[in-house]
């Protein structure tokens, strides 16, 4: 019985001493060297050729435009945020965390809002929670009453477009954001902030 030809990645043996040629290259037992090079070229050949029919209706090459049918984006489909959390693809909100005491901010408030309405909020040290570089948190006073957001020791917690550093006081109903700009180094911005 003759072998079938291996002129493409599709023909080749799952089991080894089927795979004695490629292409019309002996690569038997004792076959001359020139034949080992060869057969490894074809090879490298076959496979770019395979993988590029395989994969081109779905991924593009370098610099490419994605194409084709993505589903279920809304309802099941995530990536996760540089601390961990899951989140959907093309989510365009700010989901609130209800804090009703003294709370300290953590990896997966990155992208939410705390909304605070007793004991205030701490913005701890790099030591104790590495966030990343960048990494923005909203909180809102849910509160007729202000909130401290506490700068934890080394921290430096800047009031954006002032010299001003350090803890900050949040008004009633009011409304900020903080982003880390440096290891231990924030900056805050809002309405009702001092």
């Amino acid at each position: 019985m003759m072998a079938m030809a291996k002129n493409s990645v599709n023909d080749w043996d799952t089991v080894p001493a089927n795979n004695t040629e490629i292409a019309g290259i002996n690569l038997a037992e004792g076959c001359p060297a020139a034949g080992i090079n060869n057969a490894i070229r074809e090879v490298m050949a076959q496979l770019k050729t395979y993988f590029g029919t395989l994969l081109a209706p779905y991924l593009p090459l370098s610099g490419g435009a994605m194409t084709g049918a993505l589903t279920d984006m809304g309802a099941g489909s995530t990536i996760k945020d540089p601390g961990g959390t899951a989140r959907k693809i093309g989510y365009r909100n700010i989901p609130s965390v209800a804090k009703t005491s003294a709370y300290v901010l953590a990896l997966n408030d990155v992208g939410e809002c705390i909304d605070i309405t007793t004991g205030g909020v701490t913005v701890p040290a790099n030591a104790a929670v590495a966030f990343g570089i960048g990494d923005a948190i909203s909180i809102y006073n849910n509160s007729a009453s202000s909130q401290t957001i506490t700068a934890a020791a080394g921290v430096t917690l800047r009031l954006a477009g002032t010299a001003t550093s350090g803890s900050r006081t949040l008004g009633q109903r009011g409304w900020m954001t903080l982003r880390k700009v440096s290891v231990d180094e924030w900056v805050s911005s809002g309405s009702g902030l001092s």
